[in-house]
């Protein structure tokens, strides 16, 4: 999802950190690099939290393999957290140290690394994504198992992308949201609703969840606000100026950003209303 600078509601704009020059590449090297600069660190932040969400869906709706579709996927960044033992740290590393095993260019020799990394078996990933050349470097390497390009914005996912939705367990993001509306989202909840699949969507802020909510609310999900936790560091001092008098127009508590010199997200959790998941998730 490349798109930069979307308006949030409220009529103020955000003139956000545009990454596009280092997205939409065959190789992730630019995009970790240019995502270590500013400590984009909400993947890291997730991982605890998605965990333990699908911890508790599999005791609800008791199931021990799952299908997760993450939207906006980019290089397989959360499939890589979620299906190993390694942190965020650990994977810059591996990308960018001199030594760092992923700093070559070779398809086989990154799936052979994240092979080596016991690639969990209980979950499978559909990854989704409109940048088609970071989605395929996510499932040539096996991050993912398959891939849905259509940018669902603008166009309905193709017969084979619905097909592999289908049967999904819990659609989750951490960074989309904003270039990604309810129009993606609904598109995909469409494909998916035979499943009733939760939501678990991490929303920087002050990008709205409300069309997305609603939505949500049209197939009979209830969606809550679970927990805060940081994104990344602001780019520039335009940034952080236009970003928090968009939140002050909006009416958002802003002291977190005022006060860390970081962007934080909201993570959103939508389940069926009669699934006890509880107010904290169990972290």
């Amino acid at each position: 999802m490349v798109t930069p600078n979307l308006p949030p509601p409220g009529g103020v704009q955000v003139v956000k950190h545009d990454f596009s020059g280092s997205y939409n590449r065959d190789w992730p090297h630019r995009y970790i690099k240019a995502h270590l600069a500013l400590d984009y660190i909400i993947p890291d932040r997730a991982k605890p939290v998605f965990l333990a969400i699908l911890d508790r869906y599999r005791a609800i709706r008791e199931r021990d393999r799952l299908k997760i579709v993450d939207v906006g996927c980019s290089y397989g960044i959360n499939a890589a957290l979620l299906r190993t033992d390694m942190n965020l740290d650990d994977l810059y590393a591996a990308y960018t140290a001199i030594d760092g095993p992923l700093t070559g260019r070779l398809s086989a020799d990154h799936r052979a690394f994240f092979e080596s990394r016991n690639l969990g078996s209980d979950i499978r990933i559909v990854g989704v994504d409109p940048s088609q050349r970071a989605a395929r470097y996510a499932r040539s390497v096996g991050l993912v198992d398959a891939i849905v390009t259509t940018d669902m914005e603008a166009s309905d996912p193709t017969g084979a992308e619905t097909r592999a939705l289908e049967g999904a367990d819990i659609i989750i993001s951490t960074g989309c949201v904003g270039y990604a509306t309810e129009h993606t989202f609904g598109r995909i909840y469409q494909a998916t609703a035979a499943s009733r699949p939760w939501v678990a969507a991490f929303v920087m802020h002050p990008y709205s969840y409300d069309g997305i909510n609603d939505m949500l609310a049209s197939h009979g999900l209830r969606t809550r606000k679970m927990l805060v936790a940081r994104q990344r560091r602001f780019s520039t001092d335009t940034e952080q100026r236009s970003l928090l008098a968009a939140m002050l127009d909006q009416g958002c508590d802003s002291r977190l950003e005022r006060t860390t010199g970081y962007i934080y997200a909201s993570l959103y959790l939508s389940t069926l209303p009669n699934e006890p998941i509880g107010n904290h998730i169990g972290l």
